[in-house]
């Protein structure tokens, strides 16, 4: 019987092996400790059993293979052996026919479908582990009721993890050199994965030696690590599964497994990162990219590069360039200079020594108080709020309320208080002072939360002592003066050492101010300022009236008017000796300087005066001429005079003149109908149509 060397099956099953105890191992402490980066390590130990099964089926019917085909060969050299060295019917090509026809192709098979279930299988599990770390709504349940709780006995839990990160890596570094025989390439994703679990097992390490010297987070972080791990590895399966059916296949080189992670093969082959990606393009391509003469110039100038780039780096770090309207605080070796550098470029120690950090000092920020910041609205949420602001109606997802004295209240007609919801929107800058700017930067992460602190405290305190109308109306511009002056002095004492925040209240407003948006408040608001409102526009409606009339009755000048009759009424009352001067004022003035109806019945009654005088001259003089005339001819006289009457009295009278000898031989018949019309048009036509009718 033929044997071919079975160490390749037997490092994949002790991989196996040692994947499900570290994995149960690591399960174990997990549970004992609480540990989320346990658990994760421990999700990513179970993981690479799957990958080590998938390489022993592989290794295992491989075997069987060689195995045929060296009993094969065999049979055949006895066979030639006994017939003397003669030819068979049967040539090289039947024989490679039989042996496909038995354990290659159930290789191919094995290959087709059995290996990329199985690896898809264990990228599930992987990318569900991985998500199973984070706090989502997939996370472990162990892992979720630990959070935040004590990881306990971390000395003992790290020197196990230290050593299953030392059995990992060797028993990796042990699968790694095998691989590179032909036979056992396929070691390679079960070493690569053996050394992923070291990774994972080195960084609970890291994670627990910072817990124990009181930085608990960094164990959290380890466990958030290793899951991203999972998840990439999970993908960069899938997309090894994709990209494999359009990578082209090269004569005599084994297809490297798709489950191969690159991305731990870069760290965990001996030959190097940069080999590791050489072999990767090369495996990709379908050629060797890593022997063209631009890769090995890559690979020769790639030290001096990245020592240039560094160097280039840090050079740039000195350069500090500080925008207009900005100042740049600079803190060497962690601590604050007294000075901070202007507008333009700056030069600065090399980083970590110097640190810049650019604070705004011209830019105006805004900040809004009164209502809860609405981060995601809805479209129908959007457009309830949109739209004109009444009282009535809601103008913010969630509004706060402010309790507000009523000075007018008495103890049993109303409450002495109200509830009011306003918008106070605040604008704020840096002050431009070094010092200002310096103190703004040591406490700059919570600047703009104090600021609405005491925004908010002022605005409490000014409210339980003002009352409702210094609030509303044209009260509350001086509200927001006074409430501007007392948040700038709060400011400038709310340091975290007693001094000033190193900000300036540029503005702050007060607008919005409604009650509660509920039915009977808002209507019983509405009453009383529509009672307001009401009253102002009948006394604004009556002063525009009276104001009309006046200017309608006197003009412009109405008041001098005025008062020159009243003093004329109180002359003639006391019979005063300059009544009459009096009166000629007021007629001077009513025929000169007054407008209006006035003026217009003035005007109106001078011009009637004038116009009768004329017309009594007129017909004196008149008379005069017809007596004359009758004078020198009575008759003549007497016939024109009838003449004129019959002409001014029959003036809308038709009349018909006739002459005739004899009057009475005629037949009359009147007819009394109005007269008709002349249609020129009509006329013009029919006298057309005869000239053209024959």
């Amino acid at each position: 019987m033929v044997t071919v060397d079975r160490r390749g099956e037997i490092l994949a099953l002790l991989g196996a092996l040692l994947g499900a105890g570290v994995g149960v191992a690591l399960a174990v402490l997990a549970i004992w400790t609480g540990s989320g980066a346990v658990w994760a390590a421990s999700f990513q130990a179970m993981g690479t059993v799957g990958i080590w099964v998938i390489t022993w089926v592989q290794l295992h019917q491989q075997r069987l293979i060689s195995e045929e085909r060296l009993e094969i060969a065999a049979l055949e050299r006895d066979r030639q052996e006994r017939l003397g060295g003669a030819q068979t019917i049967f040539d090289q090509e039947d024989i490679d026919q039989m042996e496909k026809l038995s354990m290659g192709r159930r290789l191919r098979a094995i290959e087709r479908f059995l290996v990329p279930a199985m690896a898809l299988a264990v990228t599930t599990l992987h990318l569900l582990a991985g998500f199973s770390i984070f706090p989502t709504k997939l996370q472990f349940p162990p892992i979720r009721d630990h959070a935040g709780a004590v990881v306990l006995s971390p000395t003992v839990l790290l020197f196990f993890a230290a050593g299953i990160a030392f059995v990992c890596f060797m028993f990796s570094r042990y699968a790694l050199g095998m691989s590179r025989l032909r036979q056992w390439a396929l070691l390679r994703a079960g070493g690569t994965y053996a050394f992923g679990t070291s990774v994972a097992a080195l960084a609970i390490c890291v994670g627990l030696l910072f817990l124990i010297s009181g930085l608990p987070w960094v164990e959290v972080w380890a466990a958030y690590g290793i899951g991203a791990m999972l998840i990439l590895m999970a993908l960069e399966t899938v997309a090894n599964f994709i990209f494999d059916f359009y990578r082209p296949r090269v004569p005599d080189v084994a297809p490297r497994p798709f489950y191969d992670s690159r991305l731990l093969g870069m760290f965990s082959e001996p030959g190097g990162i940069l080999r590791s990606i050489a072999n990767a393009v090369d495996y990709q391509f379908g050629f060797k990219v890593s022997e063209t003469w631009f890769y090995k110039l890559l690979g020769k100038a790639v030290l001096p590069l990245l020592l240039a780039q560094a160097v280039v780096i840090m050079a740039l770090t000195c350069i500090v360039v500080v925008p207009p309207g900005h100042q740049a605080v600079i803190t060497r070796n962690g601590k604050l200079m007294d000075q901070t550098a202007g507008e333009g470029i700056q030069l600065a120690l090399p980083w970590p020594i110097d640190r810049a950090t650019i604070i705004p000092v011209d830019r105006i920020q805004r900040i809004e108080l009164g209502f809860e910041e609405e981060t995601k609205l809805t479209a129908a949420e959007r457009a309830a709020l949109s739209g004109p602001i009444l009282w009535t109606r809601r103008h913010r997802v969630k509004e706060f309320k402010l309790i507000v004295s009523d000075r007018e209240a008495s103890a049993t007609a109303k409450v002495p208080m109200n509830l009011l919801s306003l918008d106070m929107p605040i604008q704020w800058r840096v002050k431009r002072d070094a010092k200002d700017v310096i103190r703004f930067y040591a406490q700059s992460r919570d600047a703009e939360q104090i600021i609405r602190a005491l925004a908010y405290r002022e605005l409490t305190r000014y409210a339980a002592q003002a009352d409702v109308l210094d609030l509303m109306g044209r009260g509350g511009i001086r509200a927001a003066e006074t409430l501007r002056e007392r948040l700038q002095e709060a400011c400038d004492r709310a340091g975290f050492d007693g001094g000033g925040l190193g900000v300036e209240i540029v503005h702050l407003g007060i607008g919005g101010v409604h009650p509660p948006p509920d039915e009977d408040v808002a209507k019983s608001y509405e009453e009383v300022v529509s009672a307001f409102e009401i009253r102002e526009a009948t006394i604004r409606s009556a002063e525009g009236d009276a104001a009309e009339r006046r200017v309608l009755t006197a003009g412009t000048e109405w008041r001098a008017l005025y008062d020159a009759i009243c003093l004329e009424d109180v002359a003639r009352q006391d019979e005063a000796a300059d009544l009459v001067e009096r009166e000629a004022l007021v007629e001077s003035m009513l025929r000169q300087s007054a407008g209006g109806r006035s003026r217009q019945i003035v005007a109106t009654a001078a011009a009637d005066s004038f116009a009768r005088m004329m017309r009594e001259k007129a017909a004196a003089l008149r008379y005069e001429s017809q007596l004359e005339a009758y004078r020198a001819a009575p008759a003549v006289f007497k016939l024109r005079a009838y003449l004129r009457m019959l002409e001014e009295g029959l003036a809308d009278v038709r009349k018909y003149v006739l002459v005739v000898e004899n009057s009475d031989a005629f037949v009359w018949e009147l007819d009394f109908s109005p007269p008709i019309g002349f249609d020129a048009m009509a006329k013009e036509v029919a006298i057309s149509e005869m000239k053209d009718s024959p």
